[in-house]
């Protein structure tokens, strides 16, 4: 080891007083030569090291057997340097989201970069038995003298839970069905809970309840190991995706992404003071912005879109909607808006321009087809069903209507062989018949209407003329 270097003083043989410290350094060490590969990583490589390493410092030594001490030592040390090497790599690997194994640093990555798994994936339902017994449980209800697995999307056991709990079994009536929105209210009410759907009460703000889904969430992913990867390759996907309304654009794309919107358009226009941005939609079963949902969709229609809107909430974070006090789609839609909005920007929402038609087809049918199932079948194609010519959505803002369109659109039923056209205009005297020219020119936000419903004339109608098939 070097030591220390002494200084000497010295001085001039020309003045006395004159003197200089000097200190000899002493020689550099040799450098220490390093032919270990630190690339090696299992138990073969670290073994085969430390044997060439006892042939290096041994070479009068010729012969090593497996029962030597050292070989049985250096087969130690490999074991123990392969398995720290194994958990170096797994430390290393959870470090980073592609390589991560457990559901934990998944998690955990995920959160990182603002994509909450918990909501996206894996969602509460009363079909989940240990759901249900954690909202009993925070209700107060002695869930340990539970005798059967409550699955509540049966009816049977919804029955048999409510008489568990003390409650009349037919509170509910008689077979419950937990995916109406309005049973789920009365249930919860009854269950203590003023909240009216089961993620509402499992609000992910509170610590309890997130805790307890983030828990399950785990212990579905180790079980499920697919549904990991998926969440794990979705993740990095929705960094790229903007939430935020800044530009045109934007607009008219997120308001697109509510269930409650189907088509958007955006503008801006300049109110004298600033600039107003307006948004014209075309709403779900055409419905207009002041209009109550309940009052375009009733029954399974209205229950499919509450449980659309509720799930696009969930899974932004956004305040659900209370469905008891009937709101209008401008409500649903200005709450969403304001959280996305930028802060400054006026934004008012308008309602789409109908344009009604008026059409009126000859058709001629073949000799083995009824008029009457015809005629259904015309009806639907030119409907405002999913499969529907004038389906609410299916036409863009300032769409030409040509009538090849609606003849090829006709053409495509069995049992037509013509179509004639006969009139193919808008609703209104002052509107030119265009079955000559074939096209009804649409401009700005005019979307083509055609509901055929009686007393509303405006939204559009039909006639149908129907020539041979068979009667009835």
């Amino acid at each position: 080891m070097a030591r220390t270097p002494t200084p000497q003083l010295h001085f001039h043989d020309r003045c006395g007083d004159c003197g200089e410290r000097r200190v000899d350094l002493s020689k550099p060490l040799p450098p220490i030569g390093d032919d270990f590969d630190w690339q090696t990583r299992d138990y073969d490589g670290f073994r085969l090291f430390m044997m060439e390493e006892l042939a290096g410092r041994f070479p009068e030594r010729q012969r090593w057997t497996p029962a030597d001490i050292e070989v049985i030592l250096v087969e130690a040390f490999a074991v123990v340097l392969d398995q720290m090497s194994d958990q170096l790599d797994r430390a290393y690997g959870e470090a980073f989201l592609e390589t991560a194994r457990r559901p934990e640093s998944v998690f955990r990555l995920l959160g990182y970069i603002g994509y909450d798994a918990l909501r996206l994936h894996h969602p509460p339902t009363w079909e989940d038995a240990e759901v249900v017994r954690h909202v009993l449980s925070v209700a107060g209800f002695p869930v340990g003298t539970l005798t059967f697995e409550p699955q509540l999307l049966s009816a049977d056991h919804l029955v048999r839970l409510l008489a568990w709990a003390g409650l009349a079994p037919d509170a509910l009536g008689v077979e419950p069905d937990l995916t109406d929105p309005d049973t789920e209210r009365h249930f919860l009410h009854l269950l203590g809970y003023s909240q009216g759907s089961l993620r509402e009460v499992l609000d992910l703000e509170k610590p309890l309840h997130r805790d307890f889904l983030t828990r399950r969430l785990l212990r579905h992913w180790r079980d499920n190991r697919h549904d990991m990867d998926q969440a794990r390759q979705a993740g990095p996907r929705a960094v790229h995706t903007n939430h935020r309304m800044v530009s045109l654009a934007d607009y008219r794309q997120r308001l697109e992404d509510h269930p409650l919107v189907l088509r958007a358009a955006s503008e801006t226009r300049w109110s004298g003071s600033w600039q107003t941005l307006e948004a014209t939609l075309v709403l779900a079963k055409n419905g207009e912005l002041d209009l109550a949902i309940d009052d375009v969709a009733s029954g399974a229609e209205l229950a499919q879109l509450q449980y659309a809107v509720a799930d696009f909430h969930w899974q932004r974070g956004l305040t659900a909607v209370d469905w008891t006090h009937t709101p209008s789609f401008r409500s649903v839609l200005r709450a969403y808006l304001e959280a996305y909005r930028m802060v400054g920007q006026e934004v008012w929402l308008r309602d789409a321009v109908p344009v009604g038609l008026s059409i009126s087809l000859s058709l001629r049918l073949a000799a083995n087809y009824f008029q009457s199932e015809v005629r259904m079948a015309i009806a639907e194609a030119l409907g405002t069903g999913p499969e529907g010519f004038f389906a609410p959505g299916r036409l863009s803002f300032g769409e030409d209507l040509f009538a090849s369109d609606l003849i090829e659109w006709l053409m495509r039923l069995d049992g037509i062989e013509a179509v004639c056209l006969n009139r193919f205009k808008r609703v209104g005297d002052r509107y030119p018949d265009q079955s000559g020219s074939g096209v009804i020119r649409l401009n700005g936000f005019e979307i083509a209407r055609c509901d055929n419903q009686a007393g509303v004339p405006e939204k559009g109608y039909w006639r149908l003329t129907l020539h041979g098939g068979q009667p009835g």
